[in-house]
């Protein structure tokens, strides 16, 4: 059974290697998108930059059409104090324009400080969102862990006065499907889509499967994680179809399970 939700592969779990080779290693595997960093972290730099920049820009795009893969979201926005405007696109306003090229949905942001209250923070977000919106992009606030109800709350209070959303990042292994559904119910509009952990997904096989039974199917899942960075360095067009396969588990209904092993 083929997952209706859009599935994603972010950047980072290739690393060291770029989007293009990325892009390459998708089509034919059941992933459908790619989550790039095009700013924020300092091995982008090089590639979205200068001559080279403008280079693999073209090429991206021209891949991108060629493959019929699609850009998920790109990230991320370092957010401060002030979010002053960057019309000549050297910081923030750079992973605006390359998102609105490539045609992504979504910018995702990370606060670089954490000395920041929920007035001051819903602002800067707010800001984010209103610079965003030429490029048709929606702001999304990234991570948030859906086994920390606290921060789910704290996170929706900063992102619902922009309409912004977040990135829900759901623990394999961890969580049960019936948490996954209640924070899932109670973000609504507010999420933009969910985030394994490629490790917790590899680690957890068939074991985790149905829980994210009832993740609506226009919600998208992608494939990262802060702990597997580099996690698909080796053979990523091989392993990938295998990792489709577990994310299909857990999207699927245990009815829905119950069905194909019968053979219904």
């Amino acid at each position: 059974m083929r997952a209706a939700n859009r599935l994603a592969v972010h950047q980072s779990v290739v690393h060291p290697h770029d989007a293009l080779e990325l892009t390459e290693a998708l089509p034919g595997t059941g992933w459908h998108s790619i989550g790039l960093h095009v700013g924020g972290t300092a091995e982008v730099e090089p590639w979205w930059r200068g001559g080279a920049g403008e280079r693999n820009l073209a090429r991206l795009v021209a891949l991108l059409l060629e493959t019929r893969v699609t850009v998920l979201d790109v990230g991320r926005v370092q957010l401060g104090t002030g979010l002053p405007r960057d019309d000549v696109h050297a910081g923030h306003g750079r992973v605006l324009d390359l998102g609105a090229r490539f045609g992504a949905r979504y910018v995702t942001a990370r606060f670089a400080t954490g000395d920041l209250g929920p007035a001051q923070r819903a602002d800067v977000f707010g800001r984010l969102a209103e610079q965003a919106r030429p490029y048709r992009l929606l702001p999304l606030l990234a991570p948030v862990p859906a086994d920390r109800p606290d921060l789910v709350a704290d996170a929706v209070a900063v992102v619902a006065p922009s309409a912004g959303g977040v990135v829900l990042d759901v623990p394999v292994g961890s969580c049960t499907p019936e948490e996954v559904e209640a924070v899932v119910d109670a973000l609504g509009d507010a999420l933009g889509y969910v985030r394994l952990s490629a490790r917790q997904v590899a680690a957890a096989g068939d074991g985790a499967a149905g829980l994210l039974a009832t993740l609506p199917p226009h919600v998208p899942v992608a494939l990262g994680g802060d702990d597997s960075l580099g996690f698909l360095r080796d053979d990523a067009a091989g392993h990938l179809p295998g990792l489709q396969r577990l994310v299909d588990g857990l999207l699927e209904h245990p009815r829905a399970r119950a069905r194909r092993l019968a053979g219904g």
